[in-house]
């Protein structure tokens, strides 16, 4: 007997594919949004019509009303691709805004208005920072509680396609609790993890955007260091248990349900050194040992509340996941690194 039916967006996405797979081995009835039904379904050619129900919707601000209709929880992961939107400006970041913000508060509203009592959205740890992210780099220890200043009003779409991604899902992440305030029936948690990286199962095309945050492991093939200056993350599998113990994860009173999940920190540097040392057939075309990566964040984050209440206490070693995300990348350029 299902557990419940739980409507996740993004299903072909990094993360969505992975929350379909740990729901589906869980006992849930899965309905999955996706541009393409053929593709999510070529993902999980073995989950029946009653397992998994795929419906199409070709944008982030697409209308879900109908797809909300009966469900018991809806997961929100679907979001538009941080690269290489963090390299554009101008209208290209306007159209972020639009998924990111606009699409997350119009899918929200329209979950309460069907009567959905539980919403999970994956948010960002990057919305603890301000968008100069200085504190990112401090020694402060930063907590869910903390959040980034910016204002819809204080957006410049001319600067860095980061700080525009950053302040975007921050926008986003203070509207979910907006609105979780004004309607206390229904339960609300937003997930908040670092960088992603580790195996995929979403479909890898020509694109190298289908690596989606595996393609900032790429970069060091090119080689160089990747210019993110990210340097907190956790594995897919990991980000994508804690959605789903979110699910059976009940209010808690007088707090706001903002679970950071974190492996760890990481160095570009150590990673190019883990990879010469478990891939030495790889060392020839990774940045020499004498170059320097950019900084990347290192500020100490609590996660004492996702752990006593998601119990997200142990992770999978972070050598683990950035070898699968290296096994990735191979297998793409297997397939269309020459073309």
């Amino acid at each position: 007997m299902s557990k419940g039916t739980i409507l996740v967006t993004g299903g072909t996405g990094f993360l969505g594919a992975h929350l379909i797979s740990q729901l589906l081995e869980k006992g849930y009835t899965v309905r999955a949004t996706a541009r393409s039904t053929s593709k999510l379904q070529s993902i999980f050619p073995k989950a029946s019509p009653e397992q998994l129900e795929v419906v199409e919707a070709p944008t982030l601000t697409s209308d879900h009303s109908a797809a909300l209709k009966g469900v018991d929880a809806l997961i929100h992961s679907a979001s538009p691709h941080l690269w290489p939107w963090c390299l554009g400006t101008g209208a290209f970041l306007r159209e972020f805004i639009i998924g990111a913000y606009d699409g997350t508060v119009a899918l929200v509203k329209q979950a309460i208005a069907a009567g959905v009592k539980k919403i999970i959205v994956t948010g960002t740890f990057a919305t603890l920072f301000d968008s100069d992210f200085k504190s990112a780099f401090g020694t402060r220890v930063l907590t869910d509680k903390d959040f980034g200043s910016v204002t819809l009003e204080s957006i410049d779409l001319n600067k860095d396609g980061m700080q525009v991604y950053q302040e975007a899902k921050t926008l986003a992440d203070k509207k979910i609790w907006e609105l979780a305030h004004e309607h206390p029936e229904v339960d609300f948690t937003v997930v908040l993890p670092p960088a992603i990286f580790g195996p995929q199962l979403s479909q890898l095309t020509s694109s190298p955007s289908s690596l989606s945050t595996n393609s900032f492991v790429q970069m060091l093939f090119a080689p160089e260091y990747p210019p993110i200056p990210i340097g907190h993350m956790i594995d897919v599998r990991d980000a994508a248990r804690a959605h789903v113990l979110a699910l059976t994860t009940p209010p808690v009173p007088g707090r706001d349900k903002r679970f950071i999940v974190l492996n760890s920190t990481f160095q570009w540097k150590d990673v190019a050194a883990l990879i010469r040392n478990k891939r030495p057939e790889l060392a020839g075309r990774l940045p020499k040992e004498t170059s320097v990566p950019g900084p990347q964040t290192s500020a100490p984050l609590d996660t004492t509340f996702s752990e006593e209440v998601l119990g997200m206490t142990n992770y999978i070693p972070q050598e683990e996941t950035f070898l699968a995300a290296v096994d990735v990348v191979l297998e793409w350029e297997s397939k269309f690194g020459d073309k």
